[in-house]
């Protein structure tokens, strides 16, 4: 459901694009017309008319709340409305945090004293495999704190990268980041915050990061490919674009 509602919004989301140049140029021709009316007439009325002092600014801005309210109506129109997007989140970053409380407590990862703390659940002490034999302990190898990070990295990178494809082309303004860039800087500092976390708990818990990790960027790759948010010709790849044109081939 939530995956169809998106692609509903961003089928309609160009009837929304194409609606506020129409609206800054009608905006733009009434001011025009009533600062020109004005200069002919001596009443009153007409020379304090609020269309003929509209400034560019005001038109701007008076275009992107009608643009923004003509939105709202044609979403809830086809019953897209943007607020449902947040009840997956709603319910998802709950239950993975109460997962994660409920691994912490098996694990017995209440306090910070490795030794003092002691696990719900005694038979963690040796249901481990290999190298993590104590699921209730640290990782000696760190090799799982490490891979929570490079797949929380690689789910952040391919989500974000869906999103800038989807993102009509322009010349992007130097030194003017966006809210889509600020958004993905702080999930990469969150997956950095997640690595040092996972540093010092226990197996059990990481083994639960990981796996929601994994399962999350092999959900997000699949459902792109299957069922993608909205046609894009651009490719997440593109070698012949990021080969030089004087690069010469070393394989002969």
């Amino acid at each position: 459901m939530q995956r169809l509602r998106v692609q509903k919004q961003n089928a309609l989301r160009p009837i929304v694009a194409a609606t506020g140049p129409i609206l800054r140029s009608k905006l733009a021709k009434e001011a025009a017309k009533a600062a020109k009316v004005a200069t002919k007439s001596t009443t009153a009325a007409l020379s304090m008319s609020p269309t003929k002092n509209m400034k560019y600014d005001e038109i701007m801005v008076l275009s992107a709340k009608e643009t923004r309210k003509r939105q709202k109506k044609l979403f809830k129109d086809h019953g897209v409305q943007l607020y449902k997007n947040f009840f997956l989140p709603a319910a998802q970053v709950p239950l993975w945090v109460c997962m994660s409380l409920t691994f912490r407590n098996l694990s017995g990862w209440s306090t910070w004293d490795s030794l003092a703390n002691k696990p719900l659940d005694p038979t963690l002490y040796n249901e481990g495999a290999l190298w993590f034999t104590d699921l209730t302990s640290l990782d000696p190898l760190h090799a799982f704190p490490i891979a929570i990070g490079i797949v929380a990295l690689l789910n952040v990178e391919w989500t974000f990268k869906t999103f800038q494809m989807m993102k009509p082309p322009g010349r992007k303004r130097a030194f003017r980041p966006t809210i889509f860039d600020s958004l993905g800087n702080l999930s990469r500092m969150g997956v950095v915050f997640l690595m040092a976390i996972s540093l010092h708990a226990p197996t059990a818990l990481t083994l639960y990061w990981l796996s929601s990790q994994i399962f999350s960027l092999i959900q997000n790759v699949l459902l792109d490919l299957v069922f993608p948010l909205n046609y894009t010709p651009y490719k997440r790849v593109d070698f012949k674009q990021s080969k030089s044109p004087t690069a010469k081939s070393v394989i002969s």
